[in-house]
C-alpha cells in the first residue's frame, strides 16, 4: 500500500485506532468501524495476490489488512518499534468480538 500523490496518509487514516489503543475494547471497536468507513469512502480495496478485490471482507478484516501493509512499510523504513506497536494493536483488534 503506497501513499500516492501525497493523498491521504495511512498514518492519518489509522489515527483513530492509535488514539483508542489505550482505551477499552468498545472504543477500539468504534475506531475500527470509523477507519473501515474511511477505507470504503476512499475506495481502498482488500485484494488477493493477483490484485483481485476480495468479496465480503469485514470491517475488522479491512482494518487488519491496512495495518499489516502499513507495518510492512514501517519495517522497510527501519521503524521497527512503531511496526511492533502496530502488531500489538492488530493482535488486540483480531481478538475483539
Amino acid at each position: 500500500m503506497y501513499e500516492r500523490d501525497h493523498g491521504v496518509q495511512i498514518s492519518d487514516l489509522i489515527e483513530p485506532l492509535l488514539r483508542a489503543s489505550e482505551r477499552d475494547d468498545r472504543e477500539v471497536l468504534d475506531a475500527v468501524n470509523l477507519v473501515a468507513e474511511a477505507i470504503a469512502a476512499l475506495g481502498i480495496a482488500v485484494v488477493d495476490r493477483e490484485g483481485r478485490p476480495l468479496p465480503g471482507v469485514s470491517d475488522k478484516g479491512a482494518v487488519l489488512a491496512l495495518l499489516r501493509c502499513y507495518r510492512q512499510h514501517l519495517v522497510r523504513q527501519g521503524q521497527m518499534e512503531d511496526a511492533i506497536n502496530l502488531g500489538d494493536l492488530a493482535r488486540r483488534i483480531a481478538g475483539l468480538k
